[in-house]
């Protein structure tokens, strides 16, 4: 065994080893060293790796070769842009490799280069095809045993997938019989990406594929069995969940099952996923969109659900998911959609032919949450759901949902998401008719802002329990946000206004009554930006319609005396 104690720097052609059929005594043990690979360096170790206490530090700028398995402490450091390899092809040949320990950002991304022991580029070439991480269930963060901040690759020699080897988040045992948790739930490690560049850029030779839908299990080499975690940038962009469970053949709603978040400008920083074999998605009463479609089938219970949690806890953002399932034993259906925990979330009728890379959009948030498909092959001849909006110069919204034929509707309900928000429920109205004839119902927002979108969408519940959706319409509210002060506004005073960066584009301002009577026109920067005199205006209110050379905005003002 070789202990170091103090500072080791290693150059060209270095090993820590004596070559043999199986070996794990002689070691390469850091009690507290600084040990530093030079770039253009290769350590081979033949044993295990140790690597304890705050004052060591691994800055490996070169290669790293482990024949054996690696552990560590919570406190060790890890340094540099170099590569560790995990490979048995000199000693310890058919058995597998683990990490254990801490080799992780133990925090968010801000603690990267802070509290991190994470590799930078990861490289996996064991004979079983298996690198698995145990959690020691020491430490802070136990769960977090594995990250790398550059790139990992399933199949350093490029000899295809049958030779891709994959990691599994949990302690399978180093020799007998392999025992996998069934679902991603029950794996107690996590392996994760937190280079926060978005795309699959940072992941070589996973076989992957987009094709699914079907037994692909043999090809399932090179990807993460249990859970995996992503650092996202603030700016988004698409990230790919390399994630499922073992390969378990036909029909068993196992293998990869591959899945992507296309995300908005956000506030989620790491995003962890796993996938949940048989997880019930059914929701209550049966719920019908996708232009009349009645959904009868929740694929959770017969394939799975994906999990996904942000670390942060509370982050926001709009995103759009992906999914491509395989290893699926799916009900004949011709439409489908995703659920997002047990309901109807994101954007209505967003549904595909096909659960194969099927996607929906406008979700916002991490409970966490599970993802689910819905299926449907009824299609409802009756009772289609419409909706039309209106805005207007005014800030008010006119929102018009129409019935194709109503019958046997129980009550109405129309949702509203603010821009980067979840539907919430904003109006509960009881039919009109239930005679089989089309009906109308107006609705007016007054609670909007200018410069400001929102959505709209809704559903009737129908006495036998189907919700039936509308689609999902948006209003853009006209103007810039402009304000005016004071208000309520006696005559006596002048009336100031904040346009903020938009001054130099005001072309004119105009006042109406509340009749829409044109009161008062200002057509000069000269007559507006000292204060507006309101001495021959009516009492009430008035509305001041600002004008731009982009835009335009009204904004009511009570006139008192």
């Amino acid at each position: 065994m070789n202990s170091i104690r103090g500072f080791l720097m290693l150059g060209l052609g270095y090993c820590l080893a004596v070559q043999a059929t199986a070996q794990h005594n002689f070691e390469l043990n850091n009690q507290g060293a600084a040990i530093y690979l030079q770039p253009g360096s290769e350590v081979h170790v033949w044993g295990d790796v140790h690597m304890q206490q705050a004052t060591g530090t691994l800055e490996n700028n070169g290669l790293l070769k482990v024949q054996g398995n690696m552990y560590s402490d919570e406190l060790f450091q890890q340094r540099g842009t170099g590569t560790t390899l995990f490979e048995n092809s000199d000693v310890n040949a058919g058995e597998r490799q683990f990490i254990s320990g801490s080799y992780a950002v133990r925090g968010g991304t801000a603690q990267i280069g802070v509290d991190d022991g994470s590799f930078y580029n990861l490289e996996l070439n064991n004979d079983q095809g298996i690198v698995y991480l145990v959690n020691s269930g020491a430490g802070v963060t136990p769960q977090y045993v594995a990250d790398v901040r550059g790139s990992v690759n399933f199949d350093p020699q490029g000899l295809g997938p049958a030779n891709a080897t994959s990691i599994v988040t949990s302690d399978i045992g180093t020799t007998g019989a392999i025992v996998y948790p069934a679902n991603g739930s029950a794996y107690d490690a996590e392996f994760g990406m937190m280079n926060a560049t978005a795309g699959t850029g940072n992941y070589f030779n996973s076989t992957w594929h987009q094709s699914g839908g079907n037994n692909m299990s043999a090809q399932d080499n090179g990807y993460i069995i249990g859970k995996h975690r992503r650092a996202i940038s603030p700016a988004g962009g698409a990230y790919g969940y390399f994630i499922g469970l073992e390969p378990a053949g036909a029909g068993a709603a196992r293998g990869f099952q591959y899945s992507l978040l296309d995300i908005d400008a956000n506030t989620y920083d790491v995003i962890s996923g796993y996938f949940e074999q048989g997880s019930d998605n059914t929701i209550a009463g049966v719920v019908a969109e996708c232009t009349g479609y009645l959904f009868t089938s929740f694929l959770g219970t017969s394939h799975g659900e994906w999990i996904f949690g942000d670390q942060s806890g509370g982050g926001t953002g709009n995103y759009d998911l992906r999914i491509w399932p395989q290893d699926l034993p799916v009900p004949a259906s011709f439409v489908f959609f995703i659920t997002k925990d047990n309901a109807v979330l994101g954007t209505a009728n967003d549904c595909g032919p096909t659960y194969v890379g099927l996607q929906r959009n406008g979700f916002n948030g991490f409970a966490p949450s599970e993802f689910g498909v819905a299926g449907s092959d009824i299609l409802l001849h009756t009772q289609r759901l419409e909706l039309i909006g209106h805005a207007d110069e005014f800030s008010t919204g006119t929102i018009l949902l129409k019935n194709s034929a109503e019958s046997d509707v129980v009550h109405y309900v129309m949702e509203k998401a603010e821009a980067g928000g979840e539907f919430v429920k904003w109006s509960f109205f009881d039919p009109a008719g239930n005679d089989g004839g089309a009906q109308e119902y107006r609705m007016t927002d007054n609670q909007l802002l200018p410069g400001s979108s929102y959505q709209y969408r809704g559903y009737m519940v129908r006495e036998n329990g189907d919700m039936i959706y509308s689609p999902t319409i948006e209003l853009t509210i006209p103007g810039e946000g402009l304000s005016f002060f004071p208000n309520p506004l006696e005559k006596t005073q002048l009336l100031r206004m904040i346009p903020g960066s938009f001054a130099s584009t005001i072309t004119s301002i105009q006042i109406y009554d509340a009749c829409g009577r044109l009161v008062d026109e200002l057509s000069s920067p000269s007559s507006w930006l000292d204060g507006i005199n309101p001495q021959n205006w009516p009492q009430g209110i008035l509305y001041i319609k600002v004008i731009g050379t982009s835009f335009s905005m009204v904004e009511p003002v009570m006139v008192i005396r």
